[in-house]
């Protein structure tokens, strides 16, 4: 059986701030960084993260033009997009 997934795009361009509101919300969940790779070509610029937390992983991916997306088990995503919401409340 298929395991089903869910994508965020937390935003519509990549930004610093977006990516550590993100980055906040991913440490307060209990996610630890498992893997990074970083590319370019071009004019375009790859990042992808794979963040390992209590109840599975999650791939965020940065990229030129695309934006910022998170990626995973669609339960596991709503709660990361609830508790971005609360970190960006808070700033």
């Amino acid at each position: 059986m298929k395991e089903t997934s869910e994508t965020w795009i937390v935003g519509a361009e990549y930004e610093a701030a977006l990516l550590d509101k993100l980055g906040r919300a991913l440490l307060s969940l209990g996610y630890e960084n498992d893997a990074e790779l970083h590319g370019v070509a071009g004019s375009q610029e790859l990042r992808e993260w794979i963040a390992r937390g209590p109840r599975g992983k999650l791939q965020i991916v940065a990229e030129t033009y695309i934006g910022l997306s998170v990626t995973g088990p669609p339960d596991l995503v709503e709660e990361l997009r609830r508790e971005f919401g609360e970190v960006a409340g808070k700033r």
